[in-house]
C-alpha cells in the first residue's frame, strides 16, 4: 500500500483527475448555451444576460475565502463531496425556474458550490500527491481542466444544434447533471489521510487567506488580464483584424501548446527550478501578447501563422505558469493551510479575469482590441520583472512546503 501511495499515478490520484474533469466538463458542456437560454425562455436582454451570467462568478469569489478555512479545519472528503453533490442537483434545478428571478437564485446557489467544490478538488490532489511528484501531479491534474474545457463547449453546442427545440434545454442540464453526479461517485472513492483538529485563533486572517502570498497573488493578477480578455474575446478579435481562420482553431492550438508544455515543466517545478519556471512561463506568454497586437499590421498570409503560432505560444506559457504557481501557493503555508493557499491562488487569479472581463466591454466598443494587446503585453513584462526583482526572493525567504527532489 505504501509503495501505491508513492507512486504518482495512484488510484486517489486518479480518481482526483477523473472526478475533476467531469466536474468541469459538466460545467463547461452548458457555458456556450446559457445566454441563448436566457434569451428564448425568459426573453432577456443583453445587460440581463451579462448580469445573470455574473452572478456565478461573483458568487464563487465569496464562498472561496470561507470555503478555505473549513476545508483547513474539518474533515475535507465530506466538504468536497458534498458541495460536489449540490452542485449537481442544482443543474437538474434549472428545469424547474419557471422566471428569471428563480435562475438568477439557482444560479448564485451554483457559483456558491462550484467555488466550494473547486476549493476541495484542488486542495485534496495536493494531500494524495507524493511530495516529489507536485509540480508534475498538478500539471496532470489541470490538463483535466483543459481537456474538459476544450471538449464540454463543443459538446454542448452540438446537443443545442442536433436536438428539437422543445427538448434541447431539458437535455443538455439533463446531461450536466449526469456527468456531475458521476464526478461525485468518482470523488467518493477518494481516500485521505485522517488530520486532527487544528487549534487557531478565535479571529485570525489566515482562515481565510494566505498572507504571505500576497506577492504571488499581485503577479498572478497582472498575468491574468490580457489573457481573460483573449479567452472572451478572440472571436472579436479574429473579424476585427481579418483573419480568414475561425476562432476554434486558435483554441484548439492554445490546448495543444498547454498539453505540451505539461510534459516538461511539472517535472522542472519537482528538481527545484519554480521561480525559473513561472519567469519562462510569464515571459513566453508576454511573447504571444506582443504577437496578437501585431496582426493589424501583416498580410493575410502572415496573420494566419502568427494567429496559430501565437495561439500555440500562448497555451506553453499559460500552461507552464498555472500547476508551477499552483505549487508555489502551497509551499508557503503550513498543511493546514492548504485550503487557504488555493483559496488565495484561484481568487488572485479570478480578480484579474474579472477586470480583463469588464475591460474587454469597453475595449471592443471604444478601441481597437490590438491597442490592448499593446497593454496586455507591458502588464504581463511587469508581472515578469516584478516577480524576477521581488516576488521570487519573498518566496525564498517564506518558502517551507517546496524541496526539490532529484529522480
Amino acid at each position: 500500500m505504501a509503495n501505491e501511495q508513492e507512486k504518482l499515478f495512484n488510484k486517489n490520484y486518479i480518481f482526483c483527475c477523473l472526478s475533476n474533469f467531469l466536474l468541469n466538463f459538466s460545467f463547461f458542456i452548458v457555458i456556450p448555451i446559457l445566454a441563448l437560454y436566457l434569451k428564448e425562455t425568459y426573453e432577456s436582454n443583453g445587460a440581463e444576460v451579462g448580469f445573470v451570467l455574473s452572478v456565478y462568478v461573483i458568487s464563487a469569489m465569496i464562498i472561496r475565502p470561507f470555503s478555505a478555512y473549513i476545508i483547513d479545519t474539518f474533515p475535507r472528503k465530506p466538504f468536497f463531496v458534498g458541495a460536489l453533490a449540490i452542485f449537481a442537483t442544482i443543474f437538474m434545478s434549472y428545469n424547474f425556474a419557471s422566471t428569471i428571478g428563480m435562475f438568477v437564485i439557482l444560479r448564485a446557489l451554483h457559483g456558491l458550490s462550484f467555488g466550494a467544490t473547486t476549493i476541495g478538488s484542488n486542495t485534496i490532489v495536493i494531500d494524495v500527491v507524493p511530495s516529489q511528484y507536485r509540480g508534475e501531479g498538478l500539471g496532470y491534474f489541470g490538463l483535466s481542466n483543459n481537456f474538459a474545457m476544450a471538449l464540454g463547449p463543443i459538446a454542448g453546442v452540438s446537443l443545442h444544434d442536433s436536438l428539437p427545440e422543445e427538448t434541447r434545454y431539458i437535455t443538455i442540464f439533463s446531461v450536466a447533471f449526469a456527468l456531475s453526479i458521476l464526478a461525485v461517485l468518482a470523488a467518493s472513492q477518494i481516500h485521505t489521510k485522517y488530520r486532527p483538529p487544528v487549534e487557531r485563533p478565535a479571529i485570525s486572517l489566515d482562515r481565510f487567506f494566505l498572507i504571505k502570498g500576497i506577492p504571488a497573488g499581485i503577479n498572478l493578477l497582472l498575468l491574468s488580464i490580457t489573457y481573460a480578455v483573449t479567452m472572451n474575446y478572440i472571436y472579436i478579435y479574429a473579424q476585427e483584424t481579418s483573419i480568414g481562420i475561425t476562432p476554434g482553431a486558435f483554441y484548439s492550438c492554445m490546448a495543444v501548446g498547454i498539453a505540451s508544455s505539461r510534459i516538461f515543466s511539472g517535472k522542472m517545478v519537482d528538481r527545484g527550478y519554480l521561480n525559473r519556471v513561472i519567469i519562462i512561463g510569464a515571459a513566453i506568454a508576454t511573447i504571444a501578447f506582443f504577437l496578437l497586437a501585431t496582426l493589424p499590421y501583416l498580410n493575410i498570409g502572415g496573420k494566419s501563422v502568427i494567429f496559430i503560432a501565437s495561439a500555440m505560444i500562448l497555451g506553453c506559457g499559460y500552461g507552464t505558469i498555472f500547476p508551477a504557481y499552483n505549487t508555489l501557493f502551497v509551499a508557503l503555508g503550513r498543511n493546514d493551510q492548504r485550503g487557504s493557499a488555493t483559496s488565495t491562488y484561484l481568487t488572485s487569479w479570478e480578480i484579474g479575469a474579472g477586470i480583463g472581463i469588464f475591460c474587454g466591454g469597453a475595449i471592443t466598443e471604444y478601441m481597437q482590441i490590438s491597442s490592448f494587446y499593446i497593454i496586455g503585453t507591458l502588464l504581463n513584462l511587469t508581472a515578469v520583472i516584478l516577480f524576477a526583482a521581488y516576488t521570487s526572493k519573498h518566496f525564498n525567504r517564506w518558502n517551507i512546503g517546496y524541496k526539490p527532489c532529484k529522480r
